[in-house]
Order: structure tokens, then sequence, then C-alpha cells
């Protein structure tokens, strides 16, 4: 499991390279903008581009706070029953 959790950490922080490297090249920086983007030009792309990605965003965060909500509760059930001696085995 430490192996797992130490692969992800390594690939995580590989990927911020890689993504940091992209960005910065000179590829992506040459040529100036020939328009100025608007503010409904913005949210049409948003609503018909990216769309998708949005919604799955959504959906992967509403699953963290969930996720969080158990902890939470559970915890909090655990340090009761500690506090007032319940359920002792």
């Amino acid at each position: 499991m430490k192996f797992l959790s130490l692969f992800t950490r390594l690939g995580l922080v590989a990927l911020g390279f890689i993504l940091v490297s992209i960005v910065n090249s000179d590829e992506v920086w040459e040529n100036e903008a020939t328009t100025t983007p608007t503010t409904s030009d913005l949210a049409s792309s948003m609503l018909n581009e990216w769309g998708l990605a949005l919604a799955v965003l959504g959906l992967l965060m509403a699953m963290a706070m969930m996720g969080a909500a158990y902890l939470v509760r559970d915890e909090r059930m655990e340090n009761l029953l500690w506090e007032f001696g319940g359920e002792e085995e």
C-alpha cells in the first residue's frame, strides 16, 4: 500500500512538471492573440465545449464532500462513544 501511495505521489509530481513545461514552452506564447475574448464567448465555451468536463468535476467534488461528511460523522460518533464509555468490548 505504501508503494502505491508513493507511486501515486511521484506520478502527480511528474505530471505537474510536464504541465508546467508545456505551458511555459515558447510555442504556446509565440503568437499574439488576434481578438480579445468577451464574457459571452467565455460563457458559450464553458457551456458548449466544457460542459461534460464541468459535470464530471462537479460529480467528483460531490463525491468528495459526501465522503468527508461520512468521515466527520464517524469520527464524532467514535469520540462520543469513547468519552461516555459506551460500547466497550
